[in-house]
């Protein structure tokens, strides 16, 4: 299944990427990280991904979210992780990423804690 990636706005300052399908090394990856830096270089700081319908990760999409979440601090703002699927948080967890990459429940608990 190929990445499918929709991006809107919780109001007032939210941008969320939903990223539904498989993230792997490939231009899955390279397209997410692309959204990512256009975001930065717009003035985006807050980002959520959100990983509902995300069923797959490998360790190249699991690279891409630190990324994507260190590009974020640079310009002042953070990443945050809602709703991975079990297969997804596993992934997370034996990798340590979930250290450093704040994993909320759901997309509504990820936008307000910012």
């Amino acid at each position: 299944m190929i990445l499918n990636v929709v991006q809107k706005t919780v109001e007032p300052d939210i941008t969320v990427l939903a990223l539904e399908g498989r993230l792997s090394l490939g231009r899955e990856c390279q397209r997410v990280e692309d959204m990512v830096r256009q975001l930065k270089e717009s003035g985006h700081k807050k980002l959520v991904f959100d990983l509902t319908q995300l069923n797959y990760s490998d360790s190249a999409g699991l690279g891409m979210m630190a990324m994507a979440a260190a590009m974020m601090r640079s310009a002042g703002g953070d990443l945050r992780l809602a709703a991975p699927v079990s297969r997804v948080v596993d992934a997370l967890k034996l990798t340590q990423l979930d250290k450093i990459l704040p994993i909320y429940p759901d997309l509504a608990a990820a936008c307000q804690s910012f």
